[in-house]
């Protein structure tokens, strides 16, 4: 039984704790002896949000957490899957890929409104061009604009009239409760996510068989190998 200080490093908005707490469950319930400690950390992305995220390093939400997990800082890192880069970072590993949530895409809006209903001129924020575009192409006479921050703020300037909808993927808001602000939730054909979107990765050093076998112990294997399946098949389609 494995026992002694295991330290998990993440960013530190709300659902990124969330999502942590949640694989510090899992750990405690596999190694019951194991001293979890969970450090936050403030990314690149985190801090740079006058920066659409476009326009931001494809690490940009792993940086800093990736160079304290490479230089011994921390033992694993818990990301969400979509926010890894495509290029995995030299030394190392998603170990385990424990739970996904839905993956689906969710519009909020301060009024009862369905994409469909919104009024010609509205402002959408979205946070990704993948968005922007599935937007546009379903209702090309309304206004898209970037929206950053953490899923909760993004709401919250919805709420507060900055922006007429958001699109947001559905399984932050679920994991936020914020779930009573959805208007919409579309199905994958008409608003394909993000490879992974939903999946959490939780990573560790690939020289590091401690907490390697500690984390796949946690490992749901059949969602890893489908969630890298999914990532793979991204990548051929924009490669083609």
């Amino acid at each position: 039984m494995m026992t002694g200080r295991f330290v998990v490093g993440t960013r530190k908005s709300e659902l990124a704790l969330r999502q942590t707490a949640i694989v510090a469950g899992l750990l405690a319930a596999a190694h019951p002896r194991l001293d979890i400690e969970v450090r936050e950390y403030e990314t690149s992305g985190d801090v740079m949000l006058d920066v659409p995220a476009p326009q931001l390093a494809a690490d940009a939400f792993t940086d800093v957490i990736e160079r304290a997990l490479s230089t011994g800082e921390i033992d694993a890192a818990v990301h969400s899957y979509k926010d890894l880069p495509t290029e995995a970072t030299a030394g190392l590993v998603i170990a385990a890929v424990p739970v996904r949530a839905d993956p689906r895409e969710a519009l909020v809006c301060s009024r009862p409104l369905r994409l469909s209903e919104l009024p010609p001129g509205s402002l959408v924020g979205t946070s990704s061009a993948r968005r922007a575009a599935a937007v546009l192409a379903l209702r090309p006479d309304l206004e898209v604009k970037p929206i950053r921050g953490t899923v909760d703020a993004r709401v919250a300037k919805v709420l507060a009239g900055d922006y007429d909808a958001a699109l947001l993927a559905l399984a932050g808001l679920e994991r936020l409760q914020l779930r009573a602000n959805i208007t919409e939730i579309f199905d994958l054909r008409t608003m394909p996510p993000a490879a992974g979107q939903g999946a959490l990765a939780v990573q560790c050093r690939a020289d590091d068989p401690i907490a390697l076998d500690i984390l796949t112990r946690i490992d749901d294997v059949e969602l890893h190998n489908a969630v890298d399946e999914e990532l793979s098949s991204s990548l051929r389609s924009m490669q083609s």
